[in-house]
């Protein structure tokens, strides 16, 4: 990854912008790109960027995609997709980038805190008649499929779980068969609830606190289940009680959502597994066990 903004990028950014960059920053973060912040006459903006030959075709696209969709929910604070493509010197110097409104950082509050948890909240009532059925996308650096679904457990089964489980070289028979027995009894231990508008990938990274409100950033957002959302918030911890407390006020969540955590963060897990390698093979383990135990 990059420690200075290419001179390359830097070129197109300011023809994007219709503004010289006066000076450019490298932003904490960035585990799949490198992110920067721009400061121009326009104001400040923050560009994601990697080489081209490093990430998928489409990964920049998906994402303002996703952007798009939590910005139109009108929940929360998401920053403002201005352009994307690649910037191009030959083979060996394209960068793909992603240019975006920059939202400045404030103090997190109890007040900042409980807004996070109403909003998520209202997020989460944007509804619609199927889970998935959106664009594909990506969970981190993998491409998440998001074909449409009839129920909760038949899209987390196959659009999550079943991709991953195909990559997983990890995993034992022993490990493969709980996974089989956990299929069969999906249909029975999810809530019946209405396909929820999802981040897809919250966990405390992806969300910051702005000085317009609680942010969304980096999604994986599609529709299902937004018990998966309150999982993932748990399964990396940075989110206080007041996020859940705010959260539950406005929309409470079904019976029992905790207990089912390890179920719903199997995914996420599964993901780290196969991005990461052997370090999470002892807690999708422990996930898979508490979800059996359901």
């Amino acid at each position: 990854m990059p420690t200075t903004l290419p001179p390359l990028v830097r070129s197109q950014l300011e023809t994007s912008l219709g503004a010289g960059i006066e000076a450019s920053s490298r932003l904490a973060g960035g585990d799949t790109n490198a992110v920067f912040k721009l400061d121009t006459a326009r104001g400040p903006f923050v560009v994601k960027l990697r080489r081209e030959a490093e990430a998928y075709p489409a990964q920049f696209f998906a994402e303002s995609q996703g952007l798009a969709l939590l910005r139109g929910a009108g929940a929360l604070t998401v920053p403002e997709v201005l352009s994307y493509g690649t910037a191009s010197g030959g083979p060996a110097a394209d960068w793909a980038f992603l240019l975006l409104s920059y939202l400045s950082p404030v103090p997190e509050t109890r007040a900042a805190q409980e807004a996070l948890g109403h909003g998520l909240a209202q997020l989460h009532r944007v509804t619609a008649e199927q889970f998935g059925g959106t664009p594909d996308n990506f969970m981190g650096a993998l491409p998440q499929q998001n074909p449409a679904k009839a129920t909760a457990a038949e899209f987390f089964w196959e659009a999550r779980l079943a991709p991953q489980l195909a990559r997983a070289g990890l995993l034992s028979a022993a490990d493969r068969a709980g996974f089989e027995q956990l299929r069969e009894r999906l249909p029975r231990l999810i809530p019946a609830e209405a396909p929820a508008l999802v981040h897809g990938d919250l966990w405390h990274g992806n969300m910051l606190y702005a000085a317009n409100g609680p942010a969304l950033i980096d999604p994986a957002s599609t529709y299902a289940h937004r018990e998966a959302d309150l999982s993932l918030m748990g399964l990396f911890g940075g989110f206080a009680n007041p996020v859940f407390a705010a959260y539950a006020e406005s929309y409470p969540p079904a019976e029992g959502w905790r207990e089912r955590a390890d179920l719903w963060n199997l995914y996420p897990l599964l993901v780290h597994l196969n991005l990461f390698g052997e370090s999470y093979l002892s807690r999708v383990r422990e996930a898979l066990a508490g979800a059996l135990r359901l």
